[in-house]
């Protein structure tokens, strides 16, 4: 195979653009790998760039410039098109803690996880948009800790609980980092073709795809930054920058040493292989330091970017330390780094290891003298040839197009998030569950179910966690809330039967009766949270004494007055006045005095009565016994057919 015979439209272009210098690499893809067919390294002569920020557009497009020409030179083809990164200093990312109440009788749903995610993200989107950072792209989150009830929980899944928490770190990229960038490509005639995130394009080269199932922390340490990539279950899960890298270092020595910049890197560099150092400092005095001196001087320094580092990684992790790290960048080999680093993160030292380009097992590079430095602009051009060459991938959200920063691969989530979608449209809510009393009983009327979004892709039903490429027609499905319990006092009981009967010849109804609170009210009522319920269903005169009259009052049916215990029959004719004993006398009957367990009682309309005619003046159900009946007249036995007379004593009761 002969990677020199190539067309122009073959070569593949990167760009690394770093704070103390910029690479350019040119190869070709053979047999599924890059090769490397030429390469420039340049250092910038004055820090136009400090922190990774441009501070001078000029010089760092000169120095761009003059990578492109030398290349171009080489391989005597023109180069029109390259890969570039975004560093990932100019990410922002911002920690936000979200809540949300529950119905503590429902499950917690994978859907109701992402909506409180989704919360969150948004959360954050809308304190960083206050600074007034302009249109951002969320190109990532991850979940620091959940809590279930206050108390901190590793998984929400299945769980039922009144109120969740999540603690969500929220990265995103200025929508002006872009457009700078591509303001300086277009200064040099170079068309981007795609753009990712330096932390990305460094774990793609050094962290194949078949590693990510493994918690992996990867650290590009530069001269201004240092970037860092987490991957969890086959994805990069987070990202992170800390301000603190090898210029930290080398600006200590220039203090400690009276030496300018460049001096310092050179310093630097050396103690690395020589335990002696020969420098010239500003006043042009030669001198020679060792290399413990400057290990002394350097120390501090790097402890504070070594706890910077670690407690950022942890910090992203979910609060815990990774399996490894991987260490990238020229700031990678500074001196007591890799030990620090370790240390505080409680890994064994060689859980923490340098990556030099011979470690990128997709690309085949002949010269492999730049080690770490090398290895971001290697991931550039890996990650622009897996993109297609896309730097953002379009997709059809319900009819409206949403783009996306084409810097990983993408899931139904973040074309939400970049959308603006709000978290509430995700959450089915069921219905507020009603809780009242019911005759001194507890009870709940439940809300109904809600109806849960639904995502289709292309016209197939998928979820919240499923994938999506450039083109994809999204519909979302907004969740549905239950609607709330609602009790009407009527439908607290099964079933309705009416009685009717009359008193003084005036209809009456007995129908129940619904006390709230305390107050009687229309069986239309609603029920509210928390009342108190009593349904009555009237049956005795002392219940229509109560509850139709309010009232004491005396009712006899057929001239006889009945007791409060009484149950009315339906068409019983009952009056509030005895009738004229005359009147029954006139008519035929003869009326009997006589007094039935302590009660006096009147009875009328026959000639004559016997025992067994008392159970018509009387409640006493002779259909269910409740053990043996005894009879009694004027204290003896008595028999169901023996006479009675005025004035008789009569008692009747089960024993």
């Amino acid at each position: 195979m002969d990677i020199n015979d190539f067309k122009g439209d073959d070569l593949i272009f990167a760009l690394d653009i770093g704070t103390r210098s910029v690479i350019g690499t040119v190869g070709v893809i053979r047999e599924n790998k890059f090769y490397v067919i030429a390469e420039e390294y340049i250092e910038h002569d004055e820090r136009a760039m400090i922190d990774g920020q441009i501070h001078d557009i000029t010089l760092v497009a000169s120095k761009v410039m003059h990578i492109k020409s030398k290349l171009e030179k080489s391989l005597e083809k023109e180069l029109k098109e390259v890969f570039i990164a975004a560093a990932g200093r100019f990410l922002r990312t911002l920690e936000v803690s979200v809540d949300q109440e529950l119905d503590s009788s429902e499950e917690i749903t994978k859907d109701v996880i992402r909506g409180l995610e989704l919360l969150g993200v948004s959360k954050a989107q809308e304190e960083i948009q206050r600074e007034k950072q302009g249109k951002l792209y969320a190109v990532g989150y991850s979940i620091k800790n959940y809590f279930l009830n206050g108390y901190s929980i590793s998984n929400l899944l299945g769980h039922k609980g009144e109120q969740i928490k999540a603690e969500v770190i929220a990265t995103f990229l200025p929508k002006s980092v872009i457009e700078s960038l591509y303001g300086v490509m277009n200064r040099v005639g170079l068309k981007i073709i795609n753009m990712t995130l330096e932390p990305i394009a460094a774990m793609e080269a050094v962290i194949p795809p078949n590693l990510r199932l493994l918690n992996l922390a990867l650290v590009d340490i530069g001269a201004g930054t240092s970037d860092i990539a987490i991957s969890s279950n086959e994805t990069i899960a987070a990202y992170g920058m800390v301000p603190l890298a090898g210029d930290e270092v080398t600006e200590a020595i220039v203090q400690a040493f009276l030496v300018d910049f460049n001096m310092a890197e050179k310093i630097k560099r050396e103690i690395s292989t020589n335990d002696k150092v020969e420098y010239l400092d500003i006043i042009g005095i030669e001198n020679t330091v060792s290399k413990d001196e400057v290990l002394n001087i350097i120390k501090p320094v790097v402890e504070k970017i070594s706890e910077e580092v670690s407690s950022r990684i942890i910090s992203l992790n979910g609060g815990k330390s990774p399996s490894a790290v991987f260490l990238v960048g020229g700031g990678a080999h500074t001196p007591m780094m890799k030990e620090l680093l370790a240390k505080k993160l409680n890994l064994q030292e060689q859980r923490v290891a340098i990556r030099g380009r011979e470690a990128v097992t997709q690309c085949v590079v002949l010269d492999n003298n730049m080690g770490s430095v090398g290895v971001t602009v290697l991931g550039i051009a890996l990650v622009g040839v897996k993109s297609a060459g896309r730097d953002y991938i379009d997709v059809v959200l319900n009819d409206k197009v949403i783009s996306l920063f084409n810097s990983h691969s993408h899931k139904v989530m973040d074309v939400l998030i970049q959308a603006g979608i709000s978290p509430k449209v995700l959450m089915a809510r069921n219905g507020r569950s009603l809780r009242y009393t019911l005759n001194g009983v507890k009870r709940v009327a439940f809300g109904e179910l809600g109806d849960k979004a639904k995502v289709y892709i292309n016209g197939k039903e998928e979820t919240l966690d499923s994938k999506v490429k450039n083109g994809d027609n999204i519909e979302l499905i907004y969740a549905k809330e239950g609607k709330n319990a609602s009790v009407k006092c009527i439908n607290l009981i099964e079933e309705i039967n009416t009685l009717s009967f009359k008193i003084d010849d005036e209809n009456h109804n007995l129908e129940p009766i619904f006390i709230k609170n305390g107050e009687t009210v229309s069986p239309t009522e609603y029920v509210k949270e928390e009342d108190e319920v009593q349904v009555i269903i009237p049956k005795t005169i002392g219940d229509i004494k109560k509850y139709l009259f309010d009232k004491e009052i005396k009712l006899y049916k057929e001239n006889i007055e009945l007791g409060n215990e009484y149950i009315i029959k339906e068409g019983d004719n009952l009056t509030t006045k005895v009738r004229n004993v005359e009147e029954s006398v006139n008519t035929g009957g003869e009326v009997l005095k006589v007094n039935i367990n302590g009660k006096e009682v009147v009875l009328s309309g026959r000639k004559s009565y016997v025992f067994v005619d008392v159970f018509n003046y009387i409640e006493f159900d002779l259909s269910h016994a409740k053990g043996t009946i005894n009879l009694k007249l004027n204290g003896k036995a008595a028999a169901y057919t023996d006479i009675l007379k005025n004035g008789d004593n009569i008692e009747v009761f089960w024993s």
